[in-house]
C-alpha cells in the first residue's frame, strides 16, 4: 500500500497496560531521559500532512511549551537533524535524519531475509508489493517495491498506517491471541479515513476471525481511494508473528474479488518462504 491521508505500535502476551507504546505520558521508569523523549517528540511532530512546522505548530503537535520547543529546535539545527528556513522560520527535517533508516535497514534481519521473496512477489503480480512491521497500534512499511504497472514513483519507507483497516495490519492482527488482536481493536481509533473504512468493531473483529481462517487478510479502500490489498502474517523462529506484507493494486478496473482470487494465493506463498527463511536464518 501506498501512503494515505492517515497519519502514518508491538506484540506479546496481553496485558492491563496500554499497547500504545508511543503515548508520551506513559510512566517512566527511573532511568527514563525526559529530554531525550521530548526532543524526539520534536521529530515525530514532522509526519503526515506537513513537512515544514513553525515553532507555534511545533509547541501544539508536541506540547511542549514555546520556550522549550525553542531550545530543542535550536538544538536539533545545530546537530544538523533540522533545517531552518531563514525566511519563514520554518523547520523541516533534513537529510541526515535518513542515516537512522539506514542503520536499522542494514541492520534488521527480517527486511534483509525478506527481500528476494518479495521482488520475486512482485515479478510474479506486477503490483505493488510491501513489508510492514508493527509498531503500537499502526504498521510501518520498511519495504515497499512499486508495481511494474504504474507510473506512480516509489513510495518512500517508514509510513505508517492504523492496523484496523489495512490487509497487512489485519493479517498481523489474525496471527495473534484473539484476546490480545481485540485488546488492539480496542484502544484503535476506528475513525473514517476514506467514506469505505470500516469502523465498525464487530466487523473488524469478524474479519480478523475471517483471515485467522483464511491465511490472509483483504482491505479495499480503506486508506487510500482506490486501493486495494490483500495481506499475510510473517512469523519468526518461535513461531510468533513477527511482520506481514501485502500486494496492494489501484484503479477501478479490478473489483475485491478478483484482487482476493489472483493475489491471496502470491501473499501467502511469499509469507510462508518468508517465514521459513526466518525460521531457519542464524540471523533472525
Amino acid at each position: 500500500m501506498t501512503n494515505s491521508s492517515a497519519t502514518f505500535h508491538h506484540h506479546g502476551e496481553p496485558s492491563n497496560r496500554r499497547v500504545d507504546v508511543d503515548k508520551p505520558d506513559a510512566p517512566r521508569d527511573a532511568l527514563f531521559v525526559g529530554s531525550v523523549e521530548k526532543a524526539l517528540r520534536v521529530l515525530q511532530a514532522f509526519s503526515g500532512d506537513k513537512s515544514a512546522l513553525s515553532l507555534t505548530e511545533i509547541s501544539e503537535r508536541t506540547g511542549l511549551g514555546k520556550s522549550a520547543a525553542q531550545r530543542f529546535c535550536h538544538t536539533l539545527v545545530t546537530l544538523g537533524y533540522l533545517l531552518r528556513d531563514e525566511r519563514s522560520r520554518q523547520l523541516r527535517p533534513s537529510a541526515k535524519l535518513l542515516e537512522f533508516s539506514f542503520t536499522f535497514l542494514a541492520s534488521d534481519p527480517i527486511s534483509s531475509i525478506a527481500a528476494p521473496y518479495l521482488v520475486q512477489a512482485r515479478e510474479v503480480s506486477g503490483e505493488a508489493v510491501n513489508l510492514a512491521l508493527p509498531h503500537g497500534l499502526d504498521v510501518i512499511y520498511i519495504t515497499r517495491l512499486p508495481s511494474l504497472n504504474s507510473q506512480l514513483v516509489n513510495p518512500p519507507i517508514g509510513g505508517r498506517a492504523p492496523m484496523f483497516c489495512t490487509s497487512s495490519g489485519r493479517a498481523y492482527l489474525s496471527a495473534l491471541p484473539e484476546g490480545l488482536a481485540e485488546q488492539f481493536v480496542d484502544q484503535s481509533n476506528l475513525r473514517k479515513i476514506t467514506a469505505h473504512t470500516i469502523t465498525n468493531k464487530d466487523q473488524i473483529l469478524a474479519l480478523i476471525g475471517q483471515a485467522r481462517k483464511d491465511g490472509f487478510a483483504s482491505a479495499s479502500q480503506e486508506c487510500i481511494n482506490g486501493e486495494l490489498t490483500v495481506g499475510a502474517p510473517i512469523f519468526g523462529r518461535q513461531g510468533k508473528v513477527v511482520a506481514s506484507m501485502n500486494i496492494c493494486v489501484h484503479g477501478r478496473a479490478w473489483s475485491p474479488e478478483e484482487v482476493v482470487e489472483k493475489f491471496s494465493p502470491i501473499v501467502m506463498k511469499t509469507a510462508t518462504e518468508i517465514s521459513q527463511a526466518l525460521a531457519t536464518s542464524p540471523n533472525s
